[in-house]
This record gives structure tokens, sequence and C-alpha cells, in this order.
């Protein structure tokens, strides 16, 4: 049996890192999506059951005609990877003498990391339900967050906004998609050695906090192998609660993290009405 995944920002960093060791195993067949030509042509050229399809994640018809088009020769997805994202690309923190200052440059940034993420899960949710009935259970969408998902990030804070957004995306849709037979979780690495790290981003941490793209691979790997989990603080999760999780990567590291507590009964009910 042939598996199907598709990985948005699949081209480079952890989705090609990923889309790498899907290839190896030689059970999975591989679709990666760029906006990148060129950078996508040499991905796919380099593995032996990958193909590159060239759209752009912000345009909602782009993503939905290739969707289609890989479901139609495929029949099937068992694994979406919501990763396409880019890092800062303005100071927020820009000061200014006189008059009204300029618009924050800020659209590419939060169309590519929520808008596109949340068109990727959309257009998940719409194949997965055609996708044969003996995967259900075994389908699983992973979106990449960040630990600037569950910290803030003074240097990234629209980056940080964007990431915070979807942690309580995958929050908030897990629990219906789990019955309809799809994981959902967001992986929320700390500061991976990719092109998306800029020297002046990289300015900002020591080496020692740095993480590699493999790093966060073992971790998807995890969570899209059917197992039961127990992360490196001892929480253990079972394969059947594995869904609406946040989970951080620190280095070989990663932890499931908690949504805040419940601090009275008005509280806890609130939210149970929220999500009833």
């Amino acid at each position: 049996m042939v598996l199907v995944a598709l990985i948005t920002g699949g081209t480079s960093g952890i989705g090609l890192d990923v889309a790498q060791r899907l290839d190896l195993t030689g059970l999975w067949k591989v679709h990666i999506i760029g906006s990148n030509l060129e950078r996508g042509k040499a991905a796919a050229a380099s593995l032996k059951n990958t193909t590159f399809h060239q759209a752009d994640v912000t345009k909602y018809e782009q993503q939905g005609n290739t969707f289609q088009k890989i479901f139609n020769e495929e029949k099937r997805l068992d694994f979406v990877f919501a990763n396409a994202g880019v890092a800062e690309d303005t100071v927020f923190f820009s000061k200014h003498e006189t008059g009204i200052p300029p618009r924050p440059d800020i659209a590419g940034l939060t169309d590519i990391n929520l808008t596109g993420a949340i068109y990727t899960s959309y257009l998940a949710m719409h194949y997965f339900r055609r996708s044969p009935e003996v995967t259900m259970g075994k389908r699983n969408l992973i979106i990449t967050s960040s630990i600037g998902g569950l910290y803030p990030c003074m240097h990234t804070p629209v980056y940080s906004a964007t990431k915070h957004a979807l942690v309580g995306f995958t929050r908030s849709i897990g629990k219906q998609l789990w019955n309809e037979g799809v994981k959902v979780n967001a992986i929320c690495p700390g500061v991976v050695i990719t092109p998306l790290i800029t020297p002046e981003l990289k300015a900002y941490f020591s080496e020692k906090v740095l993480i590699t793209t493999s790093d966060v691979t073992n971790v998807i790997f995890k969570l899209i192998s059917q197992d039961d989990v127990r992360d490196s603080k001892g929480t253990f999760v079972s394969r059947d609660q594995l869904h609406s999780q946040a989970i951080l990567v620190s280095g070989e590291k990663y932890y499931c993290v908690d949504i805040p507590e419940y601090f009275d009964e008005v509280t806890q009910l609130t939210h149970q009405h929220m999500m009833g």
C-alpha cells in the first residue's frame, strides 16, 4: 500500500527534510508545493517518489487546483503538512518623526503564515473526507507553528501573532476533525536552521539554542506513526488522544503543551460550551 503526502513549503527547510525522509522509506508518494519553480524542480529531481507542484499558497484557487490534481491522480490523501511560512519582513517598532507613518508591510507575512495555512487545512479536510474509509483514524494534518506561537517574541511580533493564531486554530478544529478520523496537531519548533533564518534574525540567538530540521522531522514522524507517545517530561499521550496538540520541539526534546489552566468553574464551563 502506497501512502500519499502533500507538503506546502516543501522545497526547502523543514518541509523538504520531511519530504526526503518520507521518500527514503519507499512507502510514500510525496507531493511538494512551493512558489519557486527552480528550487522545486531541483528538490523533486533529487528524490525518487516526489513530485513538485508550483503554487502560491495565498491564492486559494491555485492551492485548490493543486489538491484536485493530486487527488485525481492518487485517489487518497494520508498526510498533509501545512508548512509554508516566512519570517518577519518588517520592523514593527520603527520610529517616524511626523505625520501618519507608512503602512507596515505585513500582508505577505500574514497571508502566507496564517491565511495560506488555513486554506491548506480547509482543502485537506475536503480531500481527507473523499479518501478511502480504511484511512480513517490514520489521516494526519500537521500545521507548522513556532516557539513564537507559545511564547511572545519581541523581535518578530507579527510573525509571533500568526503562529499564536495557528496554535489556537489547531486546538479549535482538532476535536471535530478527530471525529472524522483526522489527527490535527501543531508543531512549535525553536529556532531552526533553515533559509528563513536570515543573518539578522540569527544574530538575536546564541548558537546553543539553534536546532536542526532533523529534530523537527523526528517529532513529525512520531505523530504520523500511529503509536502512543511519551514526551520529554514524561507526559503520556495515547494514540487516540494524539490530536489538537501543540508540541514544542526543543532540540532533541519535545513537549506536549497544555491549554491554559481553568481559573474557575465559569471559565471551564464557558470553554466547554465553546467546544461543545
